[in-house]
């Protein structure tokens, strides 16, 4: 597969990926922590087919209610497939499969379960409350998906002594540093300048195909 049409349909392979993560959680690991990763892991590809393959338009949304653009031409935006696979997949490295590779880095597994919980909060509210909708791309997965997750981790896994105080101050701060890297940092946004790698009607705008 050229490299173009690979990444022109990450979203696409997401769900490959999501399946091959989830039958690693469910069979390949025995530690509670490294399987509630693993699921992670799996339910994030989802959300991003979810937010960019079907019903998609997460770009849209994200225009309106992150960057506050009232652009609706979405060859105008600094966005495309090629910025949206670094940024989404990047993630996902830095905050699933880096604590899968550091166990021992305690701030890591702490951070990927917060954000759990951010996603909710974004999804949930956030999207929905700003937009006046009941439902936003990515609401589905991160609500039945990511946050029973999260739920699972702190009420069943989770032990005050597992951590330290300030090692939740680290762990926000790293994921911040970790968005601001994939979405908000100079490399990002000079990917998303680059011509070929453009989103599809369905990817910027959802099923609907609405402008307003």
């Amino acid at each position: 597969m050229k490299i173009k049409k690979f990444i022109n349909n990450w979203y696409n392979i997401s769900v490959g990926l999501a399946l091959i993560s989830a039958v690693i959680a469910i069979f390949g690991v025995d530690d509670i922590t490294q399987k509630l990763l693993w699921g992670s892991i799996a339910i994030l590809f989802l959300h991003f087919f979810e937010e960019f393959g079907f019903p998609g338009g997460f770009p849209l949304m994200g225009m309106k209610v992150l960057m506050n653009s009232k652009e609706r031409d979405s060859t105008k935006w600094n966005c495309n497939n090629l910025n949206s696979m670094f940024g989404n997949w990047g993630f996902l490295f830095f905050l699933y499969i880096l604590p899968l590779i550091l166990p021992d880095v305690r701030f890591l597994t702490l951070a990927a379960m917060m954000f759990l919980f951010a996603e909710f909060l974004m999804h949930v509210f956030l999207f929905n409350v700003k937009q006046k909708t009941i439902y936003n791309p990515g609401l589905i997965t991160a609500l039945f998906g990511l946050t029973p997750l999260g739920v699972y981790y702190f009420a069943n896994v989770y032990e005050g002594s597992m951590y330290a105080w300030y090692d939740f101050i680290i762990a926000v701060a790293y994921f911040i540093a970790v968005f601001w890297f994939c979405f908000r940092s100079p490399l990002y946004w000079g990917l998303g300048s680059l011509k070929g790698y453009a989103l599809t009607r369905r990817s910027a705008y959802g099923m609907a195909m609405q402008w307003n």
